[in-house]
């Protein structure tokens, strides 16, 4: 999140103009935002104008509105929108104070938000916005070849700080000359990046994880390319960076990463392991819950399978008589 304008007393009034740069920012802006807050920004409405023939068209023109928020109706990651609604209290010749308008946040547009009270949480929240990376705990390199992610995690946020891409011929047939020096310069793009995002002063460890043997190949580059440069925030936290094996390098494989025994053990006492042991707690619960339903589904079905003979019983008999 880009803050363009701050001005806000601790547990007091004030508001801040802020840009939303990616579609984690408007996550963000999500918990920010409350009922009774209130948010100006430039939107589109339809109003009504008089035509030529003497009747009514409508329009649909820019203008600048500030609501009194009443709902955060909905965040649409996909579209990259956040919606709220409220009603206006900005004087304007298109909309009365009062009217009900729904703002939508979208990227790259600047909003100003402004509280009655901002509040060790909103200030929490405003500052994990303004500099994700500063309350991540863990650093996790996704890989296999070719395709590299380095993802940020943190209290309630995974952030997608870096993809490396690069095209890796195959190891047999002709194109095996170029597959080891399309390797290293891969190697290459991810050291660099690693190097940028990840912060051992901020994340308690960084973890490399992979298929087969990639996360291993990288590991054995990264602390020769180290030593050789003399590279000290990789030399002095060697202990720190540990290896976990997945499926692949998809972001959809971090869910093994978290679940490594030595991963958990590095992050035990963050926010961060406190929120991943209360979603698999979640869904252990609905897992039982699944369970539990799928047994009274089935009693209920036999139940009513039974009925059914008895009812067809009871006719066969009624018919006999």
């Amino acid at each position: 999140m880009k803050i363009v304008r701050k001005d806000l007393v601790r547990n007091g009034p004030g508001s801040v103009k802020m840009v939303a740069v990616d579609s984690d920012d408007l996550w963000y802006a999500y918990n920010l935002i409350a009922p009774g807050d209130s948010v100006m920004a430039v939107t589109v409405r339809k109003v009504l104008r008089e035509a030529a023939s003497g009747g009514r068209e409508a329009e649909r023109i820019k203008l600048k509105l500030e609501i009194k928020v009443e709902e955060v109706a909905d965040y649409d990651k996909e579209g990259s929108m956040l919606r709220i609604r409220g009603k206006n209290i900005l004087e304007n010749e298109h909309v009365k104070i009062g009217a009900f308008h729904t703002l939508e946040l979208e990227l790259q547009r600047p909003f100003v938000l402004r509280k009655e009270v901002w509040d060790s949480y909103a200030l929490e929240v405003l500052q994990q916005a303004s500099d994700p990376g500063a309350s991540a705990d863990l650093a996790v390199v996704l890989m296999q070849e070719g395709l590299a992610h380095i993802l940020l995690i943190g209290r309630s946020m995974t952030i997608t700080r870096s993809r490396i891409e690069t095209s890796i011929p195959r190891k047999h047939g002709p194109a095996i000359a170029g597959y080891e020096s399309a390797l290293n310069k891969f190697f290459e793009n991810v050291l660099q990046a690693f190097l940028k995002h990840i912060d051992f002063n901020v994340v308690r460890c960084a973890v490399i994880a992979s298929p087969g043997f990639t996360k291993d190949q990288f590991h054995r580059h990264l602390f020769l390319e180290a030593e050789r440069r003399q590279l000290r925030p990789i030399i002095e936290n060697k202990s720190r960076i540990i290896l976990v094996h997945t499926t692949s390098g998809y972001k959809h494989s971090l869910k093994e990463v978290l679940d490594a025994p030595n991963v958990m053990n590095m992050i035990k006492d963050t926010k961060a392991a406190q929120e991943v042991r209360a979603m698999k707690d979640f869904y252990d619960m609905l897992s039982n819950v699944r369970s539990h339903s799928f047994e009274i589904v089935f009693f209920c079905c036999l139940v009513h399978a039974m009925i059914g003979i008895l009812n067809f019983l009871y006719e066969k008999f009624s018919c006999s008589q």
